[in-house]
Parts: structure tokens; C-alpha cells; sequence
């Protein structure tokens, strides 16, 4: 009974130390969980952008994420960010798109994410997360101009079963103030909210859904959202030593204001499909 005790109790241990030391099992979502202090992360992100009303229309969105755990409870990171944009005959809900295919470094971004609870050790997670940015290309249609952004998170995590089943929650607000080329400065305000659970298949292996509703204030006005839009897909993610990856595949499931603004999709600012994949490393 006592062996018995112990071996499960250092099993227990040893899923919470994975957890712990690898990156959350989601695409888009963010966990409470730290990067421990003095340890780096290395990670490759890339999201796939698919599909508008008519035409062809594809976008990919490029970071690469340095990590450092300043503290066990502190982390920091800075991203490179770079676009790609291929269109051809592309129309939104109601906007059209000027033919493109360019790649271009978009901006960077500096990461900041304090743990206030530990969802492996506590009741549940909770982490603040701030991310000022700057990037020099529109997210659909590629065009140039100057942005500052002000991502601010709030995310909640409740592990349960040991830690086999992972739940998270974010809600993100961010003001976004942009230019265009020759243009004078506006002022808008994106919301989201997005939700998901992943469970432990086996060693290593986690499955998983995620959701994502979402929407943008022009000029910061709090009655007059721009567009809406809700999506939710799979998330697979595989967790090793030192190494972690992880697919997501987030069709839009229904937006507003969309092409016949009778219910469907909303198409000018996101698109039919993101797939998003992540590989990173611990050193």
C-alpha cells in the first residue's frame, strides 16, 4: 500500500514538472503557467491565413519568440514578426483586395507575464499579460502602414484529473493606434474572448478544442463594433523533454457584418480558415 502510495504520488509529481516546464497545450491560447527562472524558450510560430468571398486569398504571419524566466512567477519575451500576402481577384464581405504577393518583416513585440497563482500547485491559474508591439503591415490586406498595439491579457486556468485535463480562459483587450502611410493617427480598441480544453491522451500527447470570439471598437467607441466573429477547432500538441508542437485548425464559424448581411461569414477582416503551427525548444 505504502509503494503504492509513493510510486503514485511521484507520477503525479512528474505530469506536474511536464506541465510545468513545457509551453500550454493551444495554438492561440495562453496558459498561467511561468517559464522558471533562468531558463530560455525558443519558438517558431506560423499562422496560416485562408480564404475570402471570392477569389484567392492567402496570409501567413511569421514570430519567432525568445523567452527568459526572470523569476519562477515573472517571464519576458521578444518576437520577430514577419508577413506574407498572396492575392489574386480577392474579395471580402465587402471589401477588394489588391492583388499581392510580397513578404515583408512586419515589427516586433516584447512580452510581459506575471503569475499570480499556479494552476499545477494552486485551486487554479491566474497571470496578467502585457504586450506593447509595433508592426508595419496590415493583418489582411498587406498594405503599409505604422501601428502601435497594446496587448493586455487576462487568463485563467483550472487543471483537473491531475492535470490530464487542461481548461483556459482569456480575455484580451487592446488598443491599436494606427497610420497610414501619409495618413493621419486613428484610435481603435480590439476585445476577445477565447476559451478551451485539452485533455491527455497519453505520454506526451494532448487533444484539445479552442474557441475565439472576437470584435473591434472603431475609434474606441464602445457602440460601434466594427465587425464580430466566432470560431472554434481542433488543437493537438505534443510535449517532450525539451521540445513541444502544436496544431491548430480555427475555421470562423459565424461573423458579422458578412456578404448579404444575412448571417454567415464575416470575410473582410478575418478570413474562412486559420491553421496555426508552433515548435519550440527549452534550453
Amino acid at each position: 500500500m505504502i509503494r503504492k502510495f509513493i510510486l503514485g504520488g511521484l507520477g503525479v509529481v512528474m505530469l506536474n514538472a511536464a506541465l510545468l516546464a513545457h509551453e500550454e497545450p493551444f495554438g492561440y491560447l495562453r496558459g498561467a503557467q511561468s517559464e522558471a527562472k533562468g531558463e530560455w524558450e525558443l519558438t517558431q510560430w506560423v499562422t496560416s491565413r485562408v480564404g475570402k468571398e471570392a477569389g484567392r486569398y492567402l496570409g501567413m504571419d511569421v514570430a519567432t519568440e525568445l523567452e527568459y524566466g526572470v523569476t519562477d512567477r515573472f517571464q519576458v519575451a521578444a518576437y520577430l514578426l514577419t508577413d506574407y500576402h498572396f492575392t489574386h481577384d480577392a474579395v471580402g464581405s465587402s471589401e477588394v483586395f489588391a492583388d499581392r504577393n510580397r513578404f515583408g518583416l512586419n515589427g516586433t513585440s516584447f512580452e510581459m507575464k506575471y503569475q499570480i497563482f499556479n494552476p499545477a500547485q494552486d485551486a487554479f491559474g491566474l497571470s496578467l499579460y502585457f504586450e506593447p508591439g509595433y508592426k508595419t503591415i496590415k493583418r489582411a490586406s498587406g498594405d503599409r502602414h505604422d501601428e502601435i498595439e497594446l496587448e493586455s491579457k487576462l487568463i485563467f486556468q483550472k487543471n483537473f484529473f491531475a492535470n490530464r485535463l487542461i481548461t483556459v480562459f482569456n480575455y484580451t483587450l487592446e488598443p491599436e493606434f494606427e497610420k497610414d502611410r501619409g495618413g493621419d493617427w486613428e484610435t481603435n480598441l480590439s476585445m476577445e474572448w477565447s476559451a478551451g480544453a485539452s485533455w491527455r491522451l497519453a505520454d506526451h500527447w494532448f487533444l484539445g478544442v479552442e474557441t475565439r470570439l472576437d470584435t473591434e471598437f472603431v475609434d474606441a467607441d464602445l457602440n460601434r463594433s466594427e465587425y464580430l466573429t466566432f470560431s472554434a477547432g481542433p488543437t493537438l500538441h505534443y510535449s517532450g523533454e525539451h521540445f513541444y508542437a502544436t496544431l491548430t485548425v480555427l475555421p470562423q464559424i459565424c461573423g458579422w457584418p458578412d456578404a448579404t448581411r444575412t448571417g454567415g461569414l464575416h470575410l473582410d477582416d478575418r478570413e474562412r480558415l486559420e491553421i496555426r503551427f508552433k515548435i519550440g525548444t527549452e534550453f
